[in-house]
């Protein structure tokens, strides 16, 4: 209002006011800030921006000026502040912060000698770390993605997708390959490694990513020369899907201990699941090629690798991405893939075991059971299966849900085994280390075990093989499982399972 000033020039000190007289009413430039008073009929009259009717007062330009450069100072020490702040804060960066990186010319392959790495290094350095295999893919984000026609307006790479986010951070295998049972989940290797902090995280665009890494290859593969750093992708030796809670963690551990230095195995980890995923269910917006090719890209970004032993990549993946290994199938054809399974009432138990029930109801009284998660919102082949076998989703038991859930992870296993063309087996659970000592790893993903890798096989089998934080041995569990099964759970099991499990066995490795 117009008794702010006056107020404010009382707390000025006298050295910044000046009398109203020194402000020439003659001239608009000496007073730049106070137009000249308005006269009417003798009396002066306020100017713009005054309240009607009120006097007016005669002020100084240099006040005013005051305090706009108060004002202005104010707002820059503000605004110096907030950018501090934000520099301290985590930097996760866009592909807006990489979008400035330069094209990969091909010339340079017919580029000689040191002349080639120098400039090599200038083309790649903003990639350096992730072509390295110096950070890790460590989740990715398709909420985003756009698919062909639609994505070809937006880029020019040629992809036939784009929106996706790629997530990395470095993480500390040589823990987890030093001992697997401690970490045996993906994402407890990523907590382990700091990855859950966001300060740790570098985000960008995927299809970025995979175009210059690739280039990267691409060049080194023309040159026909090894790699001074040992960079290298590690193609996929072998994938396992399972029923869930059936020994699959297990494979993971034995994979990894069999040969730490040369095998990485991501055991369940959120990239691949994710990916799996992407254009699954009607309101996708993107379809089984876009999938595809997301796919590809995933496994070749978590396979690089600059570690000169590391030559076998293998990926356990969550339980219900065996509804998704068409995508794994299209992807890669050549790729051997186990399903891993177990007696329907065993595996009912571990998912159902009253003893284990009672203690972890959650708020309400639901069974803490994975099996059961989707009860309030069962998916579409569930709800099929269901009206299969005559009954309603709704109506179903905990047992019986379990039972229907485990059962469609079973039958699509079973189609895409039978379409596989021997690419993909079943392993029943009973005589597991066995099956993978004497046939799974030697004959179906075809590595090599010397008696050492026997041995390193044989030693982590005996320790359960999610110990996390304390070791525990492992005991042999079935029999008991059998014992304490309820009439429920068998009576699920035989509705639901019994005709999956017949028909796994016939597709079984011995």
């Amino acid at each position: 209002g117009e008794d702010f000033l006056p107020r404010l020039s009382t707390h000025l000190p006298s050295c910044f006011l000046l009398p109203a007289s020194d402000c020439s009413s003659s001239s608009q430039l000496t007073c730049p800030y106070f137009p000249r008073p308005n006269t009417m009929n003798g009396a002066t009259r306020s100017g713009i921006g005054r309240r009607r009717g009120a006097a007016a007062s005669s002020k100084s330009p240099l006040t005013s000026i005051v305090v706009v450069a108060v004002s202005f100072s104010l707002t820059f020490f503000v605004i110096l502040i907030l950018g501090f702040s934000s520099s301290a804060m985590p930097t996760i960066h866009s592909d807006d912060h990489w979008k400035d990186a330069p094209d990969v010319p091909l010339s340079i392959a017919a580029e000689k000698g040191d002349a080639v790495d120098e400039l090599m290094s200038k083309q790649f350095r903003k990639w350096a770390e992730i072509i390295r295999g110096d950070l890790h893919l460590v989740n990715i984000e398709t909420s985003g993605i756009i698919s062909n026609d639609e994505s070809k307006k937006k880029n020019k790479s040629g992809a036939s997708y784009q929106g996706v986010k790629a997530i990395f951070c470095k993480l500390d295998w040589a823990e987890y390959k030093k001992d697997p049972p401690l970490l045996p989940m993906f994402r407890m290797l990523v907590s382990a490694s700091g990855c859950d902090k966001t300060k740790n995280l570098i985000t960008m665009d995927l299809v970025t990513v995979v175009q210059k890494t690739r280039g990267y290859d691409k060049i080194r593969e023309m040159r026909q020369t090894q790699n001074v750093d040992g960079v290298h992708v590690m193609p996929p030796a072998g994938f396992v899907f399972h029923e869930s809670r059936v020994g699959s963690t297990l494979v993971a551990n034995a994979l990894t201990a069999m040969n730490p230095e040369g095998h990485r195995v991501y055991s369940e980890s959120t990239p691949i699941n994710e990916a799996l995923k992407a254009c699954q269910g009607m309101l996708s917006k993107c379809d089984m090629d876009v999938n595809v090719e997301l796919f590809r890209d995933v496994v070749y970004l978590m396979g690089r690798t600059s570690s000169p032993t590391e030559k076998n990549m293998f990926f356990k993946v969550s339980s219900v991405g065996s509804k998704r290994i068409g995508v794994l199938r299209e992807a890669f054809p050549s790729v051997p893939w186990i399903f891993v399974y177990r007696d329907p009432v065993q595996t009912m138990m571990s998912h159902l075991d009253p003893a284990k029930i009672q203690k972890k109801n959650v708020r309400g009284g639901a069974p803490a059971a994975v099996c059961t998660r989707a009860k309030r919102h069962p998916p579409e082949d569930l709800i099929q299966l269901a009206n299969d076998y005559g009954e309603d989703v709704d109506e179903l038991s905990d047992e019986e849900f379990c039972a229907a859930h485990l059962a469609t992870l079973c039958e699509s296993a079973l189609r895409q085994m039978k379409k596989s063309d021997g690419k993909g087996v079943a392993v029943e659970y009973d005589g597991l280390v066995d099956k993978l000592i004497q046939s799974i790893i030697p004959n179906h993903f075809g590595i090599d075990i010397d008696e050492a890798a026997r041995q390193r096989i044989l030693d982590v089998a005996k320790v359960y093989s999610k110990s996390k934080t304390d070791k525990k041995d492992w005991v042999e569990d079935s029999r008991k499982k059998d014992k304490r099964s309820t009439p429920e759970i068998r009576a699920a099991s035989t509705t639901f399972l019994s005709a999956s499990y017949s028909e796994l066995k016939k597709h079984s490795i011995e």
